[in-house]
């Protein structure tokens, strides 16, 4: 079965921006045939476009999101937990800490999808 891993653009959105954000989740060892890493890119892509991912992940991203691939907002909030989960168990631990910034919570376990996404837009923001 094969798994779409591709983001969708909402209008103001790059192809540009989009391919950093999956090459940067591939880096960081989300695998590109898991069902969450298109997904994950998405909520990626749609968070930049906000000022923050805190308090906006539950009201705008997911549903947003969730809309654009058809798919519920539960199925979608599963996924991005999923990939982000197997990305700290199983990725590029070295490259994960460069982005989180070493911050110490994060150290005691894995980071909530909130806490990645700001800490992925925050680190494309500053690269751009």
């Amino acid at each position: 079965m094969a798994v779409d891993d591709g983001a969708f653009f909402i209008d103001g959105d790059s192809e540009e921006q989009t391919v950093r954000v999956k090459r940067m989740l591939k880096e960081l060892g989300v695998r590109r045939d898991s069902k969450g890493f298109g997904i994950l890119a998405d909520a990626v892509v749609y968070s930049l476009r906000g000022d923050e991912v805190h308090g906006r992940l539950t009201k705008d991203i997911y549903p947003t999101v969730a809309k654009m691939r058809k798919q519920s907002e539960a199925s979608v909030e599963k996924a991005c937990r999923d990939s982000v989960r197997k990305c700290w168990q199983r990725g590029n631990r070295e490259m994960f800490r460069d982005i989180l910034g070493g911050a110490p919570r994060l150290f005691r376990g894995e980071p909530t999808v909130c806490e990645f996404l700001t800490a992925v837009r925050d680190y494309l923001d500053e690269a751009a």
